[in-house]
């Protein structure tokens, strides 16, 4: 639902929208191929350990939000 706002149109905040930005912001400063980040892990789509061990990191946060939102 959008909320109109004088002249500005504010989105209604969705966590998953703002967690698909971040995951796409890590994408593109480390020139990666856009995809999920389950299937950037399964498939390698990573240059160093660092970079592995954020994908697994963002996973994890992205299951538990998830799962809020279930329970709503």
């Amino acid at each position: 639902m959008n909320k109109i706002v004088g002249n500005q149109n504010f989105k209604k905040f969705s966590l998953f929208n703002y967690m698909s930005d971040i995951l796409n912001n890590f994408y593109n400063k480390n020139n990666l191929e856009h995809c999920c980040a389950l299937e950037s892990l399964m498939g390698g789509n990573f240059n160093n350990e660092e970079q592995k061990q954020w994908l697994i990191r963002f996973g994890s946060i992205w299951d538990r939000v998830e799962q809020r939102e279930v329970k709503r």
